[in-house]
């Protein structure tokens, strides 16, 4: 009853969550899996530890663990998929509707609060990030709920205040090294209020600011290794800031629609301009009750400014470190602005209206003009991939300078990926280090197609380009190998193909010894199949009450044993096998029970092999 009254009450809440919930879970796994979701899926699957994850983040991952670890236990629980891994980041993306209701609300009013999550419902960058198989909306949620605790905390100074808002700073900052400046930011606001506090005293705040400063450091120390390790890093892919690299992120944040920046821009004007007409306060304290406009924009400000000044500080003196999405965390803060300034306009219709026309042109923008739910725009790999495995029936290996991650695609297919890029590999055939074999060349991810005129002359020279597979910043080239012997069909097969020394006079196979007996590789289709053989136990007589014994196989699967005869008229044997898919196989006889005395010798004569389709 309380639950269906609750929603009576924020109906038109709901109303926007719904919207925002059908936009983040709209065909939610349409988009393929580029490089970054494609590290998540792979150092987060079923076969891994805990402590394995920790390692090989510390070693090579530049981000805490907990949006690893959760995707994990997620993938205990479920499977290790694209889309599994993109749900749990739409869920955290909902659940980022409710946060920022609640910060809004605790800063301002409930209307605020409404105003704001219509905002974010139809907000193209954090609908992007919540189908995403990445941290970001995580970062966006646990960055809002440490706010919406830090606040509490301010406001109702205690224990149980706290707590909370250490867990939830802890939990802000195991989602993503920049929300360290975040926290760096609300350490600021608390240093005010331990200076300036509101209804408690001086000392009592302080020690419960110090109190959640040593629980939340204390909480961190498992990630602390990570971050050393992070900040050793002498190079990174991230290029040196532009001059407007604010500006261009600003416009990014609101999905380039003109008409939502020019609405934004009038939201946060009218906020500093009815913030303007606040009475200056002697005693320079801040009531975050009785003046909520500024204690908001103290909160809002600080939050906003450290979190940008800083990186971009650092860009400079040390490594270069701004990227869109890494700042998605103050977006809760800009959003907040925005609708706040939009409340503080007092025509009623005026507002509706400003609201109304943000909301219709952003979700325009996002259907219509960027087509995104129609749209492919991230990289292809995985239709690349999947073109690759329909069309290499024959297990050719597949090269690629993504060798530590494209593996995720080929699980299970009995397909090789070699770690090179095509450069290398054409300069490891020149050298003799690798065979002339067919090869499939993997690429993409801003990696274009791109060889010397000698590479490709060499290429030329001694591969044929067979196939081309080209999709969305991804690429796929197989070469079929000039000097490669064509590979056998059923047709053709026959003792011939078999690797060995013991031919006779006749063509013949004879086995002296234990001999595990190998053909070459040979397409295999899928469906029924019958192996003929016809072979002979030598001598003409059982030695000990026993004639030559064999087994056949079909690569490493066994399809059945032969106890030869020794008279010449029962030498044909037929066995009959199913091959499940068309791949490349090879045809084993194994020679399992010789026999030799001074007298006697047990041996194996074939005078034949076939295979044929049952159809």
């Amino acid at each position: 009853m309380k639950l269906f009254n609750w929603l009576k009450e924020n109906k038109i809440l709901m109303i926007f969550i719904f919207i925002g919930t059908l936009l983040r879970f709209y065909k939610l796994d349409f988009q393929s899996p580029w490089i970054d979701e494609i590290f998540t899926l792979t150092n987060t699957g079923r076969e891994k530890s805990f402590k394995e994850i920790y390692y090989f983040l510390k070693e090579n991952d530049p981000h805490p663990p907990l949006y690893y670890y959760i995707i994990h236990i997620v993938n205990l629980i479920f499977d290790s998929t694209s889309l599994v891994a993109r749900t749990v980041s739409a869920v955290f993306g909902v659940a980022g509707l409710f946060a920022i209701y609640y910060l809004a609300k605790e800063l301002f009013n409930k209307k605020v609060g409404i105003i704001a999550v219509a905002l974010l419902s139809i907000n193209y960058f954090h609908i992007y990030y919540s189908q995403e198989a990445r941290m970001y909306s995580m970062l966006f949620l646990t960055t809002t709920l440490s706010f919406y605790f830090l606040i509490k905390l301010i406001k109702k100074p205690e224990l149980k205040s706290a707590i909370r808002y250490s867990l939830f700073a802890t939990l802000m900052i195991y989602t993503h090294f920049f929300a360290l400046f975040a926290l760096f930011s609300q350490c600021l606001i608390l240093l005010f209020f331990v200076i300036k506090p509101y209804n408690v005293s001086r000392k009592k705040f302080l020690i419960y600011s110090i109190f959640s400063g040593i629980l939340t450091f204390v909480l961190y120390i498992p990630a602390l290794f990570i971050l050393l390790k992070t900040s050793a890093m002498k190079s990174i892919w991230i290029p040196i800031p532009e001059k407007d690299v604010y500006t261009v992120m600003f416009k990014e944040f609101f999905g380039h629609s003109e008409i939502a920046i020019i609405i934004a821009v009038i939201g946060i004007i009218t906020f500093f301009v009815k913030l303007s007409e606040k009475k200056e306060n002697e005693m320079i304290a801040i009531n975050p009750e009785n003046e909520k406009q500024v204690f908001s924009f103290f909160v809002l400000f600080i939050w906003i400014s450290i979190s940008l000044f800083i990186p971009l500080i650092l860009s400079f003196i040390n490594l270069p470190m701004i990227v869109s999405r890494y700042f998605i965390n103050i977006i809760p803060a800009i959003l907040i602005i925005v609708a706040a300034g939009l409340y503080y306009v007092n025509n009623n219709l005026v507002r509706s209206f400003l609201i109304g026309i943000f909301i219709l042109f952003s979700v325009s923008d996002i259907v219509w003009v960027k087509k995104y739910y129609e749209t492919p725009i991230k990289s292809q790999f995985r239709e690349v991939t999947n073109e690759i495995i329909v069309k290499n029936t024959n297990k050719h290996k597949v090269v690629t300078y993504w060798s530590w991650l494209l593996p995720y695609f080929f699980k299970d297919t009995g397909i090789q990926v070699h770690p090179n890029t095509l450069e290398e590999y054409i300069l490891g055939l020149r050298k003799g280090n690798i065979e002339k074999d067919s090869f499939w060349y993997l690429d993409g991810q801003y990696r274009p197609f791109n060889l010397n005129q000698e590479d490709q002359n060499y290429l030329e020279d001694n591969f044929i380009l067979k196939e081309k597979i080209e999709k969305i910043d991804s690429w796929s080239y197989f070469y079929e190998s000039k000097s490669q012997k064509p590979n056998l069909s059923q047709e053709n097969f026959g003792l011939k193909n078999f690797k060995t020394n013991n031919f006779d006079a006749q063509g013949n196979i004879l086995l002296f010894e234990n001999t595990i007996l190998k053909s070459e590789p040979i397409i295999l289709e899928k469906g029924n199949y019958q192996f003929e053989i016809q072979a002979n136990s030598l001598p003409n007589k059982p030695i000990n009450g026993e004639n030559a014994h064999i087994k056949i196989k079909v690569s490493g699967i066994e399809i059945g044993q032969i106890s030869l005869s020794e008279k010449t008229e029962n030498k044909k044997t037929s066995i009959s096998f199913s091959q499940n898919e068309t791949r490349n196989e090879r045809l084993i006889i194994i020679f399992d029970n010789d026999f030799s005395n001074k007298e006697e010798d047990r041996n194996v004569i074939i005078y034949s092999v076939k295979l044929k389709k049952i159809k």
